[in-house]
């Protein structure tokens, strides 16, 4: 029996992994709107009411959620990131043409 324990602890944490990515959602204006979000690497994006954006990496501009993704421009970059929210309410962020995937949640 303790045998079998392992392989069968093993595809039941894989199966939740999957199941958790499947149910990740695009993110809304409603998820960002007037909220900050703390990224793993480091930087921390403010989405204010109206479209305004400020990080501390990339300067300030404005935000829009379409429907390809979140569409930044700052002073220093313009660029598409694929947002999704998680069950768990962290986020997951992908810019193709940087080379960027992060996770976040909000700034506390």
């Amino acid at each position: 029996m303790p045998r079998r324990l392992l392989p069968l602890s093993a595809a039941c944490a894989l199966s939740l992994a999957f199941i958790s990515a499947a149910a990740a959602a695009p993110v809304t204006a409603g998820d960002l709107s007037g909220k900050t979000i703390c990224w793993s690497n480091g930087s921390a994006s403010s989405y204010g009411h109206g479209g305004k954006y400020s990080n501390n990496m990339s300067g300030e501009g404005t935000w829009v959620v379409t429907a390809g993704g979140v569409h930044i421009h700052t002073d220093r970059y313009d660029y598409l990131a694929d947002v999704q929210k998680l069950p768990d309410g962290t986020f997951h962020a992908v810019v193709s043409a940087g080379g960027i995937d992060i996770t976040g949640k909000y700034c506390k």
